[in-house]
This record gives C-alpha cells, sequence and structure tokens, in this order.
C-alpha cells in the first residue's frame, strides 16, 4: 500500500522550488554597465599616471608640463586609486575584492615611491644648480693665482668642460671631466707652485668632482624614477581586474546551470508529490478497510501482553521476597513505598508499619553525626547512577547495626523513585575484627622472633662472641640481611592491611619542611654513597605542616630510596619542599634516570607492582613501598602525584595543608605532672623561681619553693625532700654555713645539694666541695641541671638497665648490646618480676615489651606510677604497633617507643646512649661518692 503524502509535505515542495528561484534570479553577476564603469575609471588611473611621469620626464630635459607634476597631482592620484577599493563590492566576491585590495596596495606604494625620488631628484637638481652658478667665479680666482703657463690653460679648460658636462646627461659628460682633471694633474707636475695656488688647485679639483657626482646621482634618481614608475603597476592593476571579472562570470555561469538543474529535480519532486496525493487518496478507502482487522489483532496482543505484565509481576514479588538484601523502596518524598521481607528483618519491623514512614528517620539513629548524616542525604538525592554509603542503621528494638546502603534512582512513568538496597554488615565486621585480630597475633608473634634474628646475627657479625672465617661472616652478613628484609616485608603488609581496615593512627604534630628533608636525607646518606648518588636538598623558606613525622619520613625515604635506585652513577636526586600559590606545602622527590613510560604510570601505586622484569626486578623490592606512600599521604589529605618526561627522569611529588602557627599566648606555664620525687628549690630570685618550676616539674619532679633559709629550714623539717637546688645570694644568711648544718644531722646527713651560684665562691668552694653534690653557674643550664639531680638521687654504682621480655633470646640479645656500652643489664621475663626488681634495685633505665605474662606493660608502668619510678626514663620496645592512646598510657620519665620489626641496632642504641645521659661512664660502684662532679 502506497504511503500517504500530507499536504504540509506539498507545502514545503513548492516552498523550496519558490526559494530556489528566487536564489537563481538574486544570484546572477553584476550588470555589466557596473563592470565597464569600474574598467574606464581603471583606465583613467592609468592614463593618468602616464601623463605624470610624462611631466616629470618634460621638467627633467626642460620641457613645458602639459598636467603637472606637484605634491597635488600625486595626491589626486591616490585619493583616486582609494576611491577605487569600494567601487566593485557590489559586484564582486570577497575573495577578488581581497586580490584587488592588494593590487591597488601595491599601486599606491609604488606612487608614493615615485613622489620620493622626484622629490630627492628636484633637490639635487637644486643644489647643482647653485654649484654651477658658482663655479666660474672659482675658476676665475684659481687662474689669477697661477703665473702664465700650462697649469692656467688647464685651469681654464677645465672649468668650460665641468660647465658643458653638467648641461649634459650621460656617462661621457663625466668621462671628459675627468679627462680634463688628469690634464691638470699632468700641467702641474714639475711646476713649482706657492702655496695659495697649490690650495685654490685642490679646492678646484675637489668642486669639479663635487659637481660631476652631483649630476650622475641627480640622473639616477630621474633613470630611477622612470624605471620603477607607477604606470606599470596601474596596468597590472588592469589586468588582475579582468582576471577577477572573468572568473566572476564563469563562476555566476555555473551557479545559474546548478540552479536551475536543482530547479528542474525539484519540479519532478512536486509532479511526483501530487501524484502520490492522488493515489493515497484511492488507498485510503484500503486502509479503512483493514482497519477492522487490525484493531482485533491489537485487542489481542493486548490481551497477551497484559498476562506476560502479571507473570512479569509475580516474578518481581518472588525476587523482592528471596531476595537477602533489604530493598526498599521510595517515592519523591523520600517515603517508603515498598519494604521487602529482608528489610523487615533487618530493622525488625513490619512492612505495614513501614509504609508511609520517612526513610531517614526510620533507618538513622539520633546519635548519628551530621557529617554522616549528610553523606547519607547527599547519596539519597543523587539525580543518576548508584551512590554507596556506610552508616549504623537503627532497628525497631533500638538495637544499632552496621550497614551498607545502596541509592539507585529509577527513572520510568509517573513519578520518580528511589530504591535502596540494605545491606547488613554485622558479620563482615566481625570478620574484619577477626582479621585485624589475627594481624595483631603475627604482628608479636612473627616481629619478636625475627627481632631476636636479626640481634643475634647483628652481635655475630661484630665478633662479641669472637672473630668468624670470612666465609661464615659473609653467610651471617646474607642472613642478616634477608632477615631484614623479610622484616621489612612483614612491615609493609602489615602496614597496608592497618590502613585499609582504618587502624592506622597518626600522631599529627607541628612539622618544619626543613627538619623532615634533613632527617630523610640523613637516613638514606649512607644507601646514596653506596651507589655513588648526590643528595641535595632544596628547602624554600621555613614552611611547616601538621602530620605524623615518622609516616612522613616513611614516605620521603621511600621517594628518596626509589630515585638512588633508579639513578646512574654520579647522578643527583634533590629533595624540595616550598611553599605553593594555593597555601599549600609542596614536597617533591627529583631523579635523573630513564623516566617512567607513560602507559605504566596508572599501576605504579597498585600492590606488589614492578614496572618490568628487567630493570626494576633486578634493582629488587616488594612492589609495596609506593602503595603504603600514597596510602600515608591520603591519610595527611594529600596525594603523590608523578611527572616523568621520556629520557629526563621522574619527580614524584605531594602537598600538605601549610601549617599558621599561632603566637604562644603571654603567660602560658607549662603542665606540671604529679611526682614522688621532691624537690626544694631555696632562693629569694621569683623569676629563678618560676624557671626551675617549670623545668623540673615538665621532668615529673614535683617542686617546692622557700624564698628564705628560715623557709627552707622549716619546710625540710616538715618533710625531708629528695634533693635541694639552692641559690648561694640568700638575703637571711650564709647559704653554705646552713648546709654544714644539714650534713652534721644525721636525717639530712647524705641529702643531695646542687648550689646556684653567678659567681665564684673564693675562700668557700674547697670547704663547700665536701658538702655539695655540684656547683652549677647561674643562668642555669638546663641539661646539666636535669643531669645533676638525676645522679645526686640515683643509687650510686654502675649504670643499670632493666630488660623486661618474655624472649629469653632477646633479652639476651639486648643485654649483649647494652653491656657493649658498660652498663649493668638486669633482665625480667614477665610483669610482676620487673615490678619487684624496678622496687628492690631502682634502675637508670627501662626497656620494656608491651605483651608479658601475669602483668603486662601497661599494667607495670601504672604501678611503677606511683612510686618514684614515675621518673624513671623508659623505651617501650614491643613488636606491637601502638596508637597515641597506647603511648599516652606508657610513659613514665623520658619515654621512647620503639617497634621491633622497624627501629635499627643503631637507633636503639642511640636511645639508651640519650637516656642513661652520662651514666655510661660510671662503671666501677665504689669509685663515684656522692660528691662533687666534675
Amino acid at each position: 500500500m502506497e504511503p500517504r503524502l500530507s499536504k504540509r509535505s506539498a507545502a514545503l515542495a513548492a516552498g523550496a522550488l519558490v526559494v530556489l528561484c528566487a536564489l537563481f534570479i538574486l544570484g546572477r553577476p553584476g550588470s555589466t554597465a557596473d563592470h565597464d564603469h569600474y574598467r574606464t575609471q581603471l583606465r583613467q588611473l592609468r592614463v593618468a599616471t602616464t601623463e605624470l611621469e610624462q611631466d616629470v620626464l618634460r621638467q627633467r630635459v626642460g620641457m613645458a608640463e602639459l598636467h603637472g607634476a606637484s605634491d597635488r597631482d600625486f595626491d589626486a592620484l591616490a585619493a583616486r586609486a582609494r576611491m577605487l577599493r569600494t567601487a566593485a563590492e557590489g559586484f564582486l566576491p570577497d575573495e577578488g575584492l581581497r586580490s584587488l585590495n592588494a593590487s591597488l596596495d601595491t599601486y599606491l606604494r609604488a606612487l608614493e615611491g615615485s613622489r620620493g625620488l622626484l622629490t630627492a631628484a628636484l633637490e639635487k637638481d637644486r643644489q647643482l644648480t647653485a654649484l654651477r652658478e658658482a663655479f666660474p667665479r672659482q675658476v676665475a680666482a684659481t687662474a689669477a693665482a697661477l703665473p702664465p703657463g700650462a697649469p692656467r690653460e688647464q685651469v681654464e679648460a677645465l672649468g668650460a668642460d665641468v660647465l658643458l658636462a653638467s648641461r649634459a646627461h650621460g656617462e661621457a659628460s663625466g668621462a671628459r671631466v675627468e679627462a680634463s682633471l688628469a690634464r691638470l694633474a699632468r700641467a702641474r707636475e714639475g711646476q713649482a707652485l706657492s702655496a695659495p695656488a697649490v690650495a685654490a688647485l685642490d679646492g678646484l679639483e675637489a668642486r669639479a668632482r663635487e659637481l660631476t657626482a652631483l649630476q650622475r646621482s641627480a640622473d639616477a634618481s630621474f633613470q630611477a624614477l622612470l624605471d620603477h614608475g607607477a604606470t606599470g603597476e596601474a596596468e597590472r592593476l588592469i589586468t588582475t581586474y579582468l582576471q577577477l571579472q572573468e572568473q566572476s562570470q564563469s563562476r555566476a555561469e555555473r551557479t545559474r546551470i546548478v540552479l536551475f538543474g536543482v530547479s528542474l529535480l525539484l519540479v519532478g519532486y512536486v509532479i511526483v508529490v501530487l501524484v502520490r496525493l492522488a493515489q493515497a487518496s484511492a488507498a485510503l478507502a484500503e486502509l479503512n478497510r483493514g482497519l477492522e482487522a487490525r484493531v482485533a489483532e491489537r485487542t489481542q496482543a493486548l490481551s497477551a501482553a497484559s498476562a506476560e505484565a502479571r507473570a512479569s509481576d509475580a516474578r518481581k514479588a518472588a525476587i523482592l521476597e528471596a531476595s537477602p538484601d533489604g530493598i526498599v523502596v521510595l517515592d519523591e518524598s523520600a517515603r517508603v513505598a515498598e519494604f521487602n521481607p529482608a528489610a523487615a528483618a533487618h530493622f525488625r519491623l513490619p512492612s505495614a508499619r513501614a509504609v508511609g514512614a520517612d526513610f531517614l528517620s526510620l533507618a538513622l539513629p539520633a546519635t548519628l553525626p551530621a557529617a554522616q548524616r549528610e553523606a547519607v542525604h547527599a547519596a539519597l538525592l543523587q539525580g543518576s547512577g548508584a551512590a554507596r554509603v556506610e552508616a549504623p542503621c537503627l532497628r525497631a528494638d533500638g538495637a544499632v547495626f552496621p550497614a551498607e546502603l545502596t541509592f539507585a534512582r529509577v527513572h520510568a512513568d509517573g513519578p520518580p523513585r528511589t530504591t535502596v538496597f540494605v545491606r547488613d554488615l554485622t558479620e563482615r565486621k566481625a570478620v574484619e575484627r577477626m582479621k585485624n585480630e589475627f594481624v595483631s597475633t603475627v604482628s608479636h608473634e612473627l616481629r619478636t622472633p625475627l627481632t631476636s634474628i636479626r640481634g643475634s646475627l647483628g652481635l655475630l657479625e661484630n665478633g662479641i662472641v669472637g672473630e668468624l672465617p670470612s666465609q661464615a661472616l659473609d653467610m651471617v652478613r646474607i642472613a642478616r640481611t634477608n632477615t631484614e628484609r623479610l622484616i621489612r616485608l612483614i612491615n609493609d603488609i602489615l602496614d597496608l592491611e592497618k590502613m585499609e581496615s582504618g587502624m592506622l593512627e597518626l600522631k599529627l604534630q607541628p612539622q618544619t619542611a626543613q627538619d623532615l628533608v634533613e632527617a630523610t636525607l640523613a637516613g638514606v646518606q649512607g644507601v646514596a654513597e653506596a651507589a655513588h648518588v648526590t643528595l641535595r636538598s632544596d628547602v624554600e623558606g621555613a614552611p611547616q605542616v601538621k602530620g605524623d613525622r615518622d609516616r612522613l619520613i616513611q614516605v620521603l625515604t621511600n621517594l628518596v630510596s626509589n630515585a638512588i635506585k633508579f639513578s646512574p652513577q654520579g647522578a643527583s636526586v634533590v629533595v624540595a619542599a616550598g611553599l605553593t600559590g594555593d597555601g599549600r606545602v609542596r614536597f617533591s622527590v627529583t631523579d635523573q634516570g630513564s623516566g617512567i613510560p607513560e602507559e605504566k604510570l596508572p599501576r605504579l601505586f597498585g600492590r606488589f607492582q614492578q614496572l618490568d622484569a628487567s630493570d626494576t626486578r633486578s634493582k629488587g623490592g616488594t612492589g609495596l613501598g609506593l602503595a603504603i606512600s600514597q596510602a600515608i599521604v591520603e591519610q595527611h589529605g594529600g596525594r603523590i602525584d608523578v611527572s616523568s618526561p621520556p629520557g629526563q627522569g621522574a619527580t614524584f611529588h605531594f602537598t600538605l595543608e601549610a601549617l599558621r602557627v599561632p603566637a604562644p599566648a603571654a603567660g602560658t606555664a607549662l603542665p606540671a605532672d604529679e611526682s614522688r620525687h621532691n624537690v626544694l628549690i631555696v632562693t629569694a630570685d621569683a623569676d629563678l623561681s618560676a624557671l626551675l618550676r617549670g623545668l623540673l616539674s615538665h621532668e615529673g619532679y614535683r617542686v617546692v619553693r622557700a624564698a628564705t633559709l628560715t623557709e627552707a629550714a622549716q619546710a625540710v623539717e616538715h618533710a625531708l625532700p629528695d634533693a635541694l637546688v639552692v641559690d648561694t645570694q640568700m638575703p637571711d644568711g650564709v647559704v653554705l654555713d646552713w648546709v654544714r648544718r644539714l650534713r652534721e644531722q644525721p636525717r639530712t646527713h647524705d641529702l643531695p645539694v646542687v648550689a646556684l651560684s653567678g659567681r665564684s665562691q673564693a675562700g668557700t668552694k674547697d670547704a663547700g666541695t665536701a658538702l655539695l653534690v655540684d656547683w652549677l653557674p647561674t643562668p642555669v643550664e638546663e641539661t646539666r641541671l636535669l643531669k645533676t639531680l638525676r645522679y645526686a638521687m640515683r643509687q650510686p654504682g654502675q649504670a643499670r638497665v632493666l630488660v623486661v621480655d618474655d624472649d629469653a633470646t632477646t633479652r639476651r640479645v639486648l643485654c649483649a648490646q647494652f653491656e657493649r656500652l658498660g652498663a649493668l643489664c638486669i633482665e625480667a621475663a614477665d610483669g610482676e618480676s620487673a615490678v619487684a626488681l624496678a622496687r628492690d634495685t631502682p634502675p637508670d633505665l627501662i626497656v620494656l615489651d608491651v605483651g608479658l605474662p601475669r602483668l603486662d606493660g601497661f599494667e607495670v608502668v601504672d604501678i611503677l606510677r606511683q612510686g618514684k619510678g614515675r621518673a624513671t626514663p623508659l623505651i617501650v620496645f614491643t613488636g606491637r604497633e601502638l596508637s597515641r592512646t597506647d603511648q599516652r598510657q606508657l610513659t613514665l620519665g623520658i619515654t621512647r617507643h620503639l617497634t621491633k620489626a622497624r627501629a635499627s641496632e643503631e637507633e636503639l642504641v642511640a636511645s639508651v646512649r640519650e637516656l642513661l645521659n652520662g651514666l655510661l661512664a660510671r662503671r666501677d660502684p665504689a669509685a663515684e661518692p656522692r660528691k662533687a662532679m666534675p
């Protein structure tokens, strides 16, 4: 059956035909009269240009001008040429106009050049005329100055030749003057002439040559004017226009032919439309006859579709009933429209009570933080795609369960709906908790024996049990290196697990970029020297960030180690830091290696990723370093990026928020911790008292002040302090006499006394030496004061270190290291023994593991805080990762927290040296009675 064509189609076809006919009429080229008129103007311009140049020639040869060759004539020609720019706009296309205007511009430039040449030639003619008029007088004067003879005759001949040459033109006139000058020169030879005569001859020759040169220059200017005049450009302008006119006419003819052909096609189309309209009228009756049959077919199809829809609804209902996840359908107001059985089980709420309730009020507990509630609300309002968030949900009985909510907006007929998939995460969280506990157990059970193995191998390598054969020493070194590699791999894996489970706690403190960079470079300097790579730092200003110092140094160390690994020998690695324009601190590490291929950059920060099997694998590594570094930087609010132009090395960089440090408030005092060690400060100087109180309180001492010797005596009588710090300048007596009286009493005979003096104690120092522990000058040197007090209140003898660890191998390794330093080691295998030993023989340092039988490390520290062990220096040396809360609980005096698998042997030994603070040199128990210190 023929398709029916509407009247609208016929009308559109007829309208298109009318439009094309109009375009055909309007597309014809400009009239012939316009072209003829414009061509006539161009010819007139050429004629005027020719006449101007002819008048210039007439003027040159002295003939009368016919039309004129002044500036006004040049201006008239230029104005006529400019008028021709716009005269062709109506009958030439844009491209032709541009070509014609370019030819007009060339003509105008040639016209201006002719004007300049004419001006220069006329000026030279004026100069030539002036010289020609003065030359005869100069000839007469020169002839008069000469005696009769050949020179005078040649001078007169020269004057005639020059005048003739100046009225003639061409090279022949110049040659005639040169010949006359040559004859004059020969006539001068052998003639004895006076000085004035010689000068007159020289001036005449110069003036003759000047006339000749000026004549030639004027001739050259006029010749250039004739050779490069504007007439040729006017001819080319006419030729250009004729070509453009011919092209325009050819194009117009082609356009008319095309438009005529299209018009014929449209006429045919209109005829076809009319014929088909007639056929459509005949087919309409046939269409009406088939309509009833089609209606019957549609009715049957609708019945079948209805049955299929009912079956589909039944399948959807079965899916909703059987789904293990809760499915909640919300209307446009976020109210519950459907509530499947799984959702009723999750929320412990019947579907009938849930339908119509506000979903957010029903599902979210009132105690949910505002930020988390806003995240759920934003996911609900998302217009497209699926949004997934984790949030605790509220059951009808008041219990809270962890859930994963997935919001999907459904676009269909009718109002918009949102489907929420609710997944109960209780079992998943339990599994994650079990995994975290397993990670903690693995951390302790693997790190502790590996630390012992590494320490034992280090002692063997250092010769603590005697010299080893070279082959055995190599084997020990290989074993220690691979043990450290295994420890690093375990650390990396555990770090990744902690980061993914959200258990990695950052100790955020103000950090300077300079300190982070210097600490990093100091740690990898040995690696760089072994690889023959130079390390350079470039820190601009003094930017600060708030971050975890150890973790940020771990990131920079990883990046610098990689840069060293992939740098050639003799190259340099630059670690830079500085402020950016948006108020952040940018850290970057740049190497001079071969760079990273662009196609491998996307997988650079993945787990266990090695870029290729040849270069990177030969360098070693687990492929976890960059993944860990990326996770650490992301927890600090940044992200590591890399730029690597081909063959130009690589630059890894990340930015952190800059820290703006507020000015400290006036009068802020350090917090004072309670302590069992009492120090009595005897001084009348309030400023000195405040300084000492802040210093000693911060170190864990209880401080009492006496402003006079009377108050000091009463305080000692009331409660005996552990030490006295006395100012020798007291207003109510002599301090040394009072100290002698204390020494005479059995109760205060051994009381440690530290004397502060601003000047030498002449005549009393020798006597006081037997009474005092130490003399300290003022202003007080804080480090020396703390060291003196610590030594004064300890039992005399060798430095004592209490090593507390349930692993006997670890204790033996640690004791061997500390005994090499000159310390006396006391071992304890459990918490109860550690407390008993610390009370019986107070140690100078405690090295404590956390996981202990009977009493763990936390309980040991809590007990020691109740007594004088509160100020004892402590090194927590454990295989367990400590949170910030754990570290605050595991603190006595000066405390260092070290992880067995992370801390190197050098770091542990350095911490022991620092905390023993000079006591390592005192090995003989009887050699150091309580007396004045050197």
